[in-house]
This record gives C-alpha cells, structure tokens and sequence, in this order.
C-alpha cells in the first residue's frame, strides 16, 4: 500500500521522487536528479583512478530525508541522505563520506538491511515518480502526478558493521582520499559535524548509529591515521561551485520558503538559484524566469538552468520554448541523460501535431536505450504510440512498462495482444515473444498454495 504524501503544488521534473516502502512505519522517499547524479559519479570518479571499480557499476539513491547518513547495500548499492549534502560546507565532507561507503564495497563488507535493493526487475516493493508537472495529462495545471516507475526488492532485517569493518572503511577511506589529492581530513570534519547534530537530537544519533559505530571512537581512529600522513591539499574551486549550487537547489527544492529566503537572500548565484526553484514553486513564474535569464546571462553553459527554464515554460503551457531549452540542456551536457530524453519525450508527446509526437517517440526510445528500466519512458511511448495509431506497438510498450512494474499477467496479456500485429522479425516482435516466454516460465514455476 502506498501512503499518501503531501508536497508542495509544484515539484520540477529535474527531481524525481520515488518511493520504496520497506514497513509500514519506515519509507524512504528517493529523489533522481540529473545534476545531483552528475556531480555525485564525479566526486566517485576522482576517488576510482587506482581501483578495479568503474563508477558506471554502482548505483546511487538518494534519500529526501534532512537527517545525516549514507549507507551500502549489499552489492554495489550507495543510498545517500540528502541531509548529508545540505549540512555540508565543502564537498570534500560529502566526498569523504562518498570514499567511505566505497570502501565498505571494495573491501566486500557484506550485510544485509531492510533496505537491500537487488534487483529492479523483481516483483517486491513499488517505486513512485512523483512531480511531473503536466506530463500525464498534458496540462500544466495538472497537480503532482503520481506514476509508478519500477520495482524494488528488499531484504528483512538488520546486522550491523562490524567494528574492524568500520575503521578498515576509515583506513580504506583515508587512503583513498589521500592517493588522489584530496585532504582526507574532512572526514573528521563530517564526523564532527554528525556529533553536534546528535547532540541537539535524540532522533538523528539512533538512525545514523543505527548503521554506524559510536563517532568518537572512529575520529579517533582517522586521526591516528592521518597523524602519518602528509595528505593536506587545496580544494578544487570548480567543484566547490558546483557543490554550492547543488546545496541551494536541494534545499531550495526540500525546505520552507522562508527557510530559503533566509539562507539565500544575495546576489550571487547560488542565490539566485535557490530563489528561482523557490519561486517556481511558489507559483511565481515571472520571477523565476527573470532569475533564471540573469543566471543564463552569466553561465550560458549551464544545462541545469535551462533544464529548470524548460519546466517552467511547460508549466505556463509555452510549449515551444520548454522544448527549445530541454533541447539546448541536453546539447550541453556532457552526456546522454535517460531522464533529459524523457523530458524532452514527454513535452513532444503532449503537443497534438503527429510530427511532434513521432519526434516525442524517437527521444523516448533513446531514454529506453540508456536506461531500460525507465517505465515512465515506456509509459510516455506507449501513449505516443496510440495517438500515432500504431496500437501493436502501444501494447507492447505497455507489456514491457508492466513487466518492469511485477505486474506480469497484465505484461503477458499486453504483449500477447501485440504479437500478432507487430512487424515479424523486428526487435520489438522478438522481444515481445521473449516476454512471454520469460513470463509463461515464472508463472509455471511458481509454487503452488
């Protein structure tokens, strides 16, 4: 079952909330973000030069939750509270506490939580994308949308790292840091700042020493470390600004108005970043496109903001302009994003020209292409597919959206409709007969009561 949650009237595509409900009285609430994703594999990658792990093999969640924590799954799974960011100041904290959760995985710390993820396609636990404004009816005044974008296994239970797990992490950690330039000693300086919060909240110290040893014995440990190491460099000034940037958005999109305001009341602009989600939010449009025209003017290569420029002008129905500048987003980043081809996919989609939404379909398919278990992508093609006319193919984006959904009688249904007017021998004919292959097996396999 799924609770009911209440969010402010307007929550940008950039984030993307979704939901994995592990018990009835502990839900964690997952948010995707292009920029968030980007900068995170990009600290990751400067910590990877001398490891046989690569960045692309590790999955990253990212908790909306105000609390401080960072966790492993087992695998190659890293969830991420974006209190973690938010509190931080420099992001050698947030990257220090990045190192140690890898070094949790290259060391083979294995455990289970009640929050092992292992495999999306299993049917478990539903996964939630909340915030598209407009994009499943095609309205801008359409409220929060809530669509299910996947499935999530889990695991009961909790064991605990052990103490040796936990300074082999720090020692790993440290190493890590240090072999790559970086001044390990923000680790300390994220532990400290993890005890003063617990020291104002009864809450904060139970959930993250629930995952964690006590702090003051693990600071102690990283300093002895350090004490033989020369490991104090300069931080990396562009990193730092995108971090700032980060901040403000995260905060902006995950606190009060007023809160925001009174963070980020200058001129600079990570200011002004913040004041123009808080503003979008608002409803105050105008001013956010002025804002966000001003922070264009000074960092015209910036696809975040016009990622955020495209949403708004979706909201107010302009739809040209909200495709010219996903259009310009996805040009400028650095590489193909599921969720920018989405976007973009989804404002095509919503036009009523048949040229748009054949152009709507090819963006979908290239979302699908990077990340197949993007059931939105599929959901959006299959609704593009229809109004094209082209119903074989509607159902069998249907089949496959419920596939990744564990809703296999509806997917073999689905794609059972559609095998017998899809174009034989093309991919989308084998692949809707291996569906019900892979389908007809499980149901056969399947214990009977």
């Amino acid at each position: 079952m799924v609770a009911t949650v209440t969010f402010k009237r307007l929550f940008a595509s950039l984030i993307i909330f979704f939901y994995f409900f592990i018990h009835s009285s502990f839900a964690l609430e997952i948010i995707r973000d292009e920029e968030l994703e980007k900068f995170t594999k990009e600290l990751t990658s400067e910590l990877l030069t001398d490891t046989n792990l690569n960045v692309k093999d590790i999955n990253f969640y990212f908790i909306n939750n105000k609390e401080i924590n960072a966790f492993v799954t087992g695998g190659k799974n890293i969830f991420i509270n974006t209190g973690l960011i938010t509190q931080a100041y420099d992001y050698r904290e947030y990257q220090a506490v990045i190192a140690h959760e890898l070094s949790h995985i290259i060391g083979g710390h294995i455990f289970n939580t009640s929050a092992e993820l292992q495999n999306l396609s299993n049917k478990a636990l539903p996964v939630y994308l909340l915030g598209i404004i407009g994009i499943f009816a095609g309205s801008a005044d359409t409220a929060i949308t809530s669509i299910m974008l996947g499935q999530a296994s889990v695991q009961d239970g909790f064991t605990y790292y052990s103490r040796n797990q936990e300074a082999s992490a720090d020692q790993a950690a440290i190493n890590l840091m240090c072999s790559n330039n970086i001044d390990a000693s923000y680790l300390v300086s994220f532990l400290e700042k993890l005890d003063r919060k617990t020291l104002d909240s009864v809450s904060n110290e139970n959930y993250y020493r629930s995952t964690h040893p006590p702090i003051d014995s693990r600071k102690d440990w990283i300093n002895i470390s350090l004490k033989n190491k020369n490991c104090e460099y300069e931080k990396t000034q562009f990193l730092q600004e995108k971090f700032n940037l980060l901040k403000s958005k995260l905060i902006a999109f995950t606190h009060s108005k007023q809160e925001v305001y009174a963070i980020y009341s200058g001129e600079s602009d990570v200011d002004l970043y913040a004041n123009a989600i808080i503003s979008y939010l608002s409803g105050n449009h105008s001013v956010s496109l002025e804002i966000l025209d001003r922070l264009i003017n000074r960092e015209p290569n910036n696809p975040y903001f016009r990622e955020l420029l495209g949403e708004i002008y979706f909201a107010k129905a302009d739809f040209d302009n909200a495709i010219k500048n996903q259009s310009i987003a996805i040009e400028l980043a650095n590489e193909p994003s599921d969720l920018y081809f989405m976007m973009i996919g989804s404002y095509l989609v919503a036009l009523e020209d048949q040229a748009s939404k054949y152009d709507g379909i090819k963006n979908l398919k290239k979302s699908i292409f990077i990340n197949p278990k993007n059931t939105y992508s599929w959901y959006l093609l299959a609704r593009a597919y229809a109004d094209t006319g082209n119903l074989p193919l509607a159902n069998y984006a249907t089949a496959e959206r419920y596939y990744l959904i564990g809703e296999r009688g509806l997917a073999l249904e689905f794609a059972q409709k559609s095998i017998n007017s899809i174009e034989k021998n093309s991919p989308e004919w084998y692949r809707a007969n291996d569906l019900m292959s892979i389908i007809s097996s499980s149901i056969t396999d399947e214990p009977s009561d």
